[in-house]
């Protein structure tokens, strides 16, 4: 695989800069190959594609909506796709093959930390949004939730890394629910002006949860969910365009307390203090109003941060302070990038079409 990428890049050197920043940026030479799933082994310096199948079939241009690691063995993911059904590898990525599950969308996977055997999912059945459950690596699965009317869907799922029987979910119809015993009950804890897109946890405080709302807006829970607090106004006073051009993605600190990073059109922005005060650490000239799709600071090194836009990956590793750049020349474009907790420095970058 490194002696085809090694032609690959050779074969396409050009220095393309795309989405620029003002922060100084290097840029790596580009390549072309339309597939789904990268897999990089050194924080995003370098990219190799993982598209073979079980057997000969090859999994490529399908869309990646959700990604979830094992944290006890890190040869073990899980991808869930737009066209329905989940992706399981037990070789780093090597090889792929589907699980047990079937569904229209799957939107959401969620591995407990508990035992890296039991896994969620949410998604799309005949329409209604639901929420599965399996404890057996996905030969077996019993349904958890079931959307009350027809229509909406179970956007993000996240769990309480120190007590995996906690989980919370939102919906499209602007609600955000709280399981406490594994997904057998749930209820009700927000009741959103707009859907919910991620939920985050910080890394040191479970108790301390972020919200991001389809526009931008964030709203923080000091109290595992039993109230909240609207905090976008405190970013809008000092970074009035970065709030007005809203933010795609949200992120904690993997090793840091309080730390928390939003991104979006305008660039990215990190507060040391829960949100209170914010920073910038990049500012992007945007034409093209590309929004940062996803962003992932690295779980052993927070001076490492990564982002994804359209079909470009930036690597910083002092901070922020300058950049580099990896462009996928393909149709595709990027939508999900998540360090893998178990490995050293790997990274996964899905794409959709």
């Amino acid at each position: 695989m490194k002696k085809i990428l090694s032609i690959l890049i050779a074969s396409f050197l050009i220095l393309i800069f795309s989405g620029c920043a003002n922060n100084k940026t290097t840029t790596v030479p580009k390549f072309t190959l339309s597939q789904s799933i990268w897999k990089s082994i050194d924080g995003g310096a370098d990219w190799q594609v993982k598209n073979k199948g079980e057997g000969k079939a090859n999994i490529k241009e399908m869309d990646i909506l959700s990604l979830a690691f094992n944290p006890y063995d890190k040869n073990n993911i899980y991808v869930g796709l737009r066209s329905g059904g989940i992706l399981e590898t037990i070789d780093g990525g090597e090889t792929w093959k589907f699980i047990n599950y079937t569904s229209e969308k799957v939107y959401g996977l969620a591995l407990s930390p508990a035992d890296g055997r039991t896994l969620y999912a949410s998604g799309v059945w005949q329409g209604t949004g639901k929420m599965f459950k399996t404890q057996d690596r996905g030969e077996n699965w019993t349904e958890i939730y079931t959307s009350p009317s027809a229509g909406p869907l179970i956007i993000s799922l996240a769990i309480d890394p120190k007590n995996s029987n906690i989980i919370y979910a939102t919906t499209s119809e602007k609600e955000a629910i709280k399981s406490t015993d594994g997904g057998t009950t749930w209820r009700n804890i927000l009741l959103a002006d707009e859907p919910i897109i991620k939920i985050v946890l910080d890394s040191k405080n479970s108790n301390l949860i972020y919200f991001l709302a389809t526009t931008g807006k964030v709203l923080r829970s000091k109290d595992a969910g039993a109230s909240f607090e609207d905090i976008s106004g405190k970013i809008s006073g000092d970074f009035f365009s970065f709030s007005r051009r809203g933010f795609t993605s949200i992120e904690t600190d993997p090793t840091r307390a309080d730390y928390v990073y939003l991104a979006g059109e305008a660039g990215i922005l990190m507060s040391k203090d829960s949100g209170e005060n914010w920073q910038e650490i990049l500012a992007l000239n945007n034409p093209e109003n590309f929004p940062i799709k996803a962003l992932a600071i690295n779980p052993k090194n927070s001076s490492e941060i990564v982002y994804a836009m359209n079909q470009a990956t930036y690597k910083s590793v002092d901070g922020g302070k300058t950049w580099k750049t990896f462009q996928f020349d393909n149709k595709m474009k990027a939508n999900i990038l998540e360090y893998n907790p178990a490995g050293d420095g790997e990274l996964y970058l899905g794409f959709t079409k």
